[in-house]
């Protein structure tokens, strides 16, 4: 029994004035939106959410907003992100949000050093196992410094069930294949390129990346590759290599995450900020509007529903 939905699992962007302060009602009307398109599973503060730039107090106030309007909005579990150079900082912020009544969080490792393997258990140890009632997503990169293995997540499955997912936007068939022979009971979440090895091989989920434009979309991507619609599944995994060429084409490789994200973002709300926190390059409007323009020309389809 996999421990956690089949489902497209998506972002929530922060939107930041000229003075680097949460708008906090374009904030809201963002989730709101999302969930009402059909992206009903949300998280906060991952890589492209910004989750390694915030203070302690941006992210409660983050974490508050986020919780209450995805109450009021119909959506699923809240999800947190917790990234951080400092344990004791990740345990503090999982403390915080449990006075929210949040529950579902996601971490990825501290990465000053790279952790060894003895570190590595230790941390989901100390997360895990001080939040018993809780549900724990690992977001596997090598921003932290190291992957953890696939045969790792097996064995940190078996100590720890409130361990319940791992999300991993690589696209080397060795890993995912590798997680999903070893770490079955686990919900690994796949980005667009990586489901489409996936799908095939287990009952992995899809992590929303350059899909996020159109939701329903998405969906019927990631019903395709679960019910093994293979002419289907290609077709838009074909055209989801389109549109990840078209960003790419228009914003170049030298930005950080969430640029990116904020530049799909704004397909469906055009008021929207693209700037990052600072120290952090953003994309530009033109970059944007070149992004939309080939969309609109190439691949309508994954323009946002209106």
């Amino acid at each position: 029994m996999t421990r956690y939905n089949r489902t497209v699992l998506g972002t929530v962007c922060l939107p930041w004035r000229d003075d680097h302060t949460l708008d906090e009602p374009l904030f809201r009307r963002t989730i709101v939106n999302l969930v009402a398109a059909g992206l009903p599973d949300l998280y906060i503060f991952g890589t492209a959410g910004e989750g390694y730039a915030v203070t302690d107090t941006v992210f409660r106030r983050v974490a508050t907003v986020f919780a209450e309007t995805m109450r009021e909005a119909g959506g699923a579990s809240p999800m947190v992100g917790v990234v951080s150079l400092s344990l004791a900082t990740m345990i503090e912020r999982i403390a915080f949000c449990r006075t929210l009544g949040i529950d579902t969080f996601q971490f990825s490792l501290p990465n000053w050093a790279a952790t060894s393997d003895t570190e590595m258990r230790r941390v989901f140890a100390e997360i895990c196992g001080r939040f018993p009632d809780c549900k724990f997503l690992h977001y596997n990169l090598m921003r932290s410094g190291r992957l953890v293995r696939p045969r790792d997540y097996a064995e940190l499955a078996e100590a720890h069930p409130n361990l319940v997912a791992t999300k991993y936007g690589g696209g080397d068939p060795f890993m995912i294949s590798g997680l999903m022979t070893h770490a079955p009971q686990l919900r690994h979440f796949l980005t667009e390129q990586g489901f489409y090895i996936g799908a095939p091989l287990g009952e992995c989920a899809l992590l929303a990346s350059i899909s996020s434009s159109n939701p329903q979309r998405a969906r019927e991507y990631l019903e395709a590759g679960a019910n093994g619609d293979a002419v289907r599944f290609a077709e838009l995994y074909r055209e989801l290599c389109g549109v990840l060429l078209a960003l790419l084409d228009a914003a170049g490789t030298g930005f950080i995450d969430g640029a990116y994200d904020k530049v799909i973002h704004k397909l469906a709300e055009p008021d929207f900020p693209l700037a990052l926190l600072p120290p952090y390059e953003t994309t530009t409007e033109a970059i944007y509007e070149q992004y939309r323009a080939k969309l609109a020309a190439d691949f309508p389809a994954w323009l946002p529903s209106r």
